[in-house]
């Protein structure tokens, strides 16, 4: 389950309090603002709620997308390979590896 949080913290100076879509093992899998909707193609484990106020407004589930696969790697680590790209180290430095050309 995905839990959407609104940040409610006052600031000193103005600035837009987003919202957030954290999954259960507290990482941010996306985040609203005025632009718009960003969501992440792997969760992000630094989200911090620390010195922060949030409320829940919302939750969903975790929507499965078709355009997005999920692979083990050979370590078992779980990548994320969507449009060819994949989220392994191996792709990022090199930009190919065997998990995007096995897709």
């Amino acid at each position: 389950m995905i839990e959407i949080l609104q940040e409610v913290t006052e600031w000193n100076t103005p600035i837009y309090n987003g919202i957030y879509h954290v999954n259960a093992q507290g990482q941010l899998v996306a985040y609203e603002n005025s632009e718009g909707l960003k969501e992440f193609i792997s969760p992000m484990k630094g989200f911090s709620k620390s010195r922060r106020k949030f409320v829940k407004i919302g939750e969903r589930t975790d929507i499965y997308r078709p355009d997005v696969r999920r692979v083990e790697g050979s370590n078992g680590k779980i990548y994320i390979i969507t449009d060819g790209k994949c989220s392994c180290p191996g792709f990022m430095y090199r930009g190919d590896c065997k998990h995007a050309r096995n897709s």
